[in-house]
C-alpha cells in the first residue's frame, strides 16, 4: 500500500532518551519523506492512522498527571487497566528496525533489530490527543537476553488482527555504532553492523 505524504513536514527537536527507531527506506510511501535512521522520542513521526491515512504525530504522550517525561510505550498487557489509554484510536508507525542497549563491561552497547524478510515493519501504536504512543509485547526468545521488550509488530496494515498479539517474526539484530546514543547523529552508518 503507497501511502501519500506530499506536504508532509517532519520536525527535529532532540532529546536524548532511550527508545529509536530507524525508518529510512521510505519506498513505501508516495512523494518525498526524509529518511531518518535514529528516530527519537519528542520528535514527530510519521503513523498511518484507523482511515488508512498518513498522520504527523508527537512520539510521546504527556498525561495531566505527570508534570515531567512523557509515555513512548505502551504494554500490550495492560492498556485496557490502565486509564491513562481511555479514548485512544489506533495507529501503525512504520520503521525498518529499532534499537536496545545491552550493559557490556562499561559500556551500553546499542544493537540493531531487523527483519530479514520483511524491509518495513508496522508497530501497532495509539493516538492519545494528537500524540502517539507505541505497543509493546514480551521479546521473542532469540532476543529476550538483550532487552525483555519488544514493539508489537505486524508485517502489514491489519486492523482485523490489531487486538492480537501475533509476534512470531523471525527478528535478527547485531552490534551497531555507540554513535546511536547521540539523537543528533542521523545517517545510514548507524544500521551499519560492527565487529
Amino acid at each position: 500500500m503507497l501511502l501519500n505524504s506530499q506536504a508532509v513536514t517532519l520536525f527535529f527537536n532532540f532529546i536524548f532518551m532511550c527508545g529509536r527507531f530507524n525508518y529510512s527506506n521510505t519506498k513505501r510511501l508516495e512523494g518525498d519523506l526524509q529518511p531518518r535512521y535514529n528516530v527519537s522520542p519528542g520528535t514527530n513521526i510519521l503513523v498511518v492512522n484507523e482511515d488508512n491515512k498518513p498522520q504527523v504525530l508527537n512520539w510521546g504522550y504527556q498525561p495531566s498527571w505527570m508534570k515531567q517525561g512523557m509515555i513512548i510505550n505502551a504494554k500490550r498487557e495492560t492498556i485496557k487497566s490502565k486509564p491513562t489509554f481511555r479514548h485512544h484510536t489506533k495507529a501503525y508507525t512504520l520503521i525498518n528496525g529499532w534499537y536496545e542497549w545491552k550493559k557490556e563491561g562499561n559500556i551500553k552497547q546499542p544493537y540493531y533489530f531487523y527483519s530479514k524478510k520483511y524491509e518495513t515493519l508496522f508497530v501497532k501504536s495509539l493516538i492519545k490527543d494528537d500524540c502517539v504512543v507505541l505497543m509493546t509485547t514480551q521479546a521473542n526468545e532469540n532476543i529476550a537476553h538483550i532487552h525483555n521488550r519488544m514493539p508489537l509488530l505486524d508485517t502489514e496494515l491489519n486492523w482485523s488482527t490489531f487486538n492480537k498479539d501475533v509476534n512470531d517474526l523471525s527478528i535478527d539484530f547485531y552490534p551497531v555504532s555507540t554513535r546511536v546514543n547521540n539523537s543528533r547523529n542521523d545517517d545510514s552508518s548507524l544500521i551499519d553492523q560492527i565487529a
